[in-house]
């Protein structure tokens, strides 16, 4: 039976007065490094399929599984709905705080096992290490999913843990009803509820009887979680694209028949990429903490160290086995379970002076990745692929909100066409973001955008303005009939992006 008295009772004897402040603290700093600057970074591709998504789904009830179109679960498309009809103004920082709500998710969930596992003192290091971590400052201020699959992994580990410890039907409800979400997030996050299966690891003793009692009773409450997580999941059979999200998971994941006929294709390459990534995006020194604290927890708690050490190998195996495509935001979890044994070490380690200076180092190494993530986003360091993806490459979409506002401009006078360099997941998703319904811009994303599709629409330039946007093509032919209006260049890489007009046929 619920009783906000004994709420109330356990509140006031756990904390004091200046935990207020602590938490205020935790809370201010969060949500300081998440906005300050969270639109000014370029927007990436895979946002602007995001925002589009969630855009249609807002104006168009029919549309509310439009994600499943192309395999992707829907909880974003619907939760970043809200936060668009906040800011119809800035549909990019609408979209963003979708992630910085899901971080926010994280440091709380965070903030609640470890003061449940450990104590409030490690609470308040893993929510300083949270909030500092370059990995989860970067991908909190994305309009992408990572950030909400972390946050479906951080309150799934933690109720798995207190499934098993207290073993409660509202525990095991409260559970299914979370990771029914976590399974509307991403098709990974199935892999966290598996892994949860290994929970009643925590109750191992040497009272063979009562360790067998704890695990049936466990089961059994796990099978009801399970029971009401495949119910929330399988909401999305409402729509008939929902058969797209199996052949999706075969992008990115081998089948069981692609792994025997080749079972080490991508393990070796795998195996080395997977800490290169995570490490980086750490900041490189946390791990060597993640490392002394496992230690300590090992000499200290070995069940709590084999469940989470289980939680890292298997995911890892798991991946470096059948994982096709590897991006470092997909292996973002592993980087929790680091940060977990971080705080282990600060939290037991008892030499102060030693516990100080450590903490200031890895705070140091902290501030100067986060720095750029905030104020200098072209050095921000990153691995290749990730430079490549936010920063250099095609798919990191600089200057397209001047573009758009220029267009906007000119659309004032007459209407607009605008023909872009690529329809889905390339530049048309990105400048859908910037276009108001009031616009008088049609946008046409065209791939590949030939010869042929300039000149059919030479017929328009009467009544419209016509731009064409180049994201790709470096060489223009100098008879075709246009005029370069602007060209954007990216602070580092060679890539451009152009915005040309369309002129009448020469007589």
């Amino acid at each position: 039976m619920f009783d906000y008295q004994v709420v109330i009772h356990f509140l006031k004897n756990r904390f004091q007065k200046r935990d207020l402040v602590y938490l205020g603290l935790l809370i201010l700093a969060f949500f300081l490094t998440r906005l300050i600057n969270i639109d000014k970074f370029p927007i990436f591709v895979d946002e602007g399929i995001y925002i589009r998504w969630a855009k249609t789904a807002w104006h168009d009830a029919a549309w509310r599984f439009i994600s499943l179109t192309d395999g992707r679960q829907p909880l974003q498309t619907w939760a970043t709905i809200p936060f668009l009809k906040l800011f119809p103004d800035n549909l990019l920082l609408g979209g963003r705080l979708f992630s910085v709500f899901t971080g926010f998710l994280s440091l709380i969930g965070l903030y609640g096992l470890m003061f449940y596992i450990i104590d409030k003192k490690a609470a308040y290091i893993a929510g300083i290490f949270y909030i500092f971590t370059p990995f989860f400052l970067f991908y909190d201020r994305l309009a992408l999913v990572d950030s909400a699959v972390n946050a479906g992994f951080v309150w799934i580990f933690m109720f798995s843990v207190i499934l098993v410890g207290q073993l409660r039907l509202d525990v095991a409800l409260i559970f299914g009803i979370i990771s029914g979400f976590a399974l509307l997030t991403k098709s990974s996050d199935r892999m966290f509820v598996m892994l949860s299966a290994l929970a009643p690891i925590l109750t191992f003793s040497k009272n063979l009887k009562k360790t067998i009692s704890n695990a049936v009773n466990f089961y059994i409450l796990f099978t009801i979680t399970l029971i009401l997580t495949l119910l929330m999941y399988n909401i999305q059979r409402l729509s008939p694209y929902f058969h797209y999200v199996a052949v999706k998971n075969t992008t990115f994941v081998m089948t069981f028949g692609d792994f025997l006929q080749n079972p080490f294709a991508v393990f070796w390459s795998n195996l080395k990429l997977v800490p290169l990534y995570v490490f980086w995006e750490m900041g490189w020194f946390t791990v060597i903490f993640s490392a002394l604290g496992g230690y300590l927890l090992y000499r200290q708690n070995k069940r709590l160290f084999l469940y989470i050490a289980l939680w890292l190998a298997l995911p890892y195996l798991a991946i470096s086995l059948f994982a096709r495509v590897i991006f470092p935001r997909y292996l973002i979890f592993f980087a929790t379970l680091f940060l977990i044994l971080a705080t282990y070490f600060f939290s037991q380690l008892k030499i102060e002076r030693l516990r100080k200076v450590s903490f200031i180092f890895l705070f140091a190494t902290f501030l100067f990745f986060d720095f750029a993530i905030i104020f200098q986003p072209t050095k921000i360091s990153l691995p290749p692929v990730d430079r490549g993806q936010y920063i250099e490459g095609i798919s990191a979409v600089w200057g397209a909100q001047d573009l758009v506002k220029y267009v906007q401009q000119k659309s004032q006078e007459k209407p607009v066409i605008m023909l872009a360099e690529g329809d889905f997941g390339l530049v048309a998703d990105v400048l859908s973001v910037f276009i108001k319904p009031e616009d008088k811009i049609n946008l046409v994303g065209l791939w590949p955008l030939t010869e042929k599709d300039i000149f059919a629409h030479q017929k328009d330039i009467k009544d419209h303005y016509v731009y064409i946007v180049f994201s790709h093509r470096e060489e223009f032919p100098s008879d075709w009939p246009v005029k370069l209006v602007k060209k954007y260049t990216k602070p580092v890489g060679d890539k451009v992006l152009y915005l040309f007009e369309l002129l009448p046929k020469k007589e």
